[in-house]
């Protein structure tokens, strides 16, 4: 599969520790925490945080696969779960966090 192109599925299954273990080395700066998956993005200012968030927004919309997120002045945490999979990670939260990483914007 192809993370950077992938489009999030309705109904993705959780996955399971092994398939966690599969994916999750291809994700730079992004961690199995809090029953998702998350990253840190740091910044310069202010600015440069909220255009990281409007371009999340903007990936997510097209997804239809939306993060958590918690701003502040110069950090950009980003959290993906499935709801529809017990708040745990499926596909849909692998694809989105590559996709996240290749934004222009991003800095993990």
């Amino acid at each position: 599969m192809n993370l950077l192109t992938a489009q999030c599925q309705a109904g993705a299954p959780a996955l399971d520790d092994a398939g966690l273990a599969l994916w999750l080395p291809q994700l730079p700066g992004w961690e199995h925490a809090d029953g998702g998956l998350r990253a840190r993005f740091e910044f310069d200012n202010f600015y440069q945080v909220m255009a990281f968030a409007n371009a999340v927004a903007d990936l997510a919309h097209a997804q239809d696969h939306h993060p958590d997120l918690a701003l502040s002045y110069s950090m950009a945490t980003v959290r993906f779960s499935t709801h529809s999979a017990g708040g745990k990670v499926s596909m849909n939260d692998v694809v989105c966090a590559a996709q996240v990483n290749l934004l222009p914007e991003a800095r993990p």
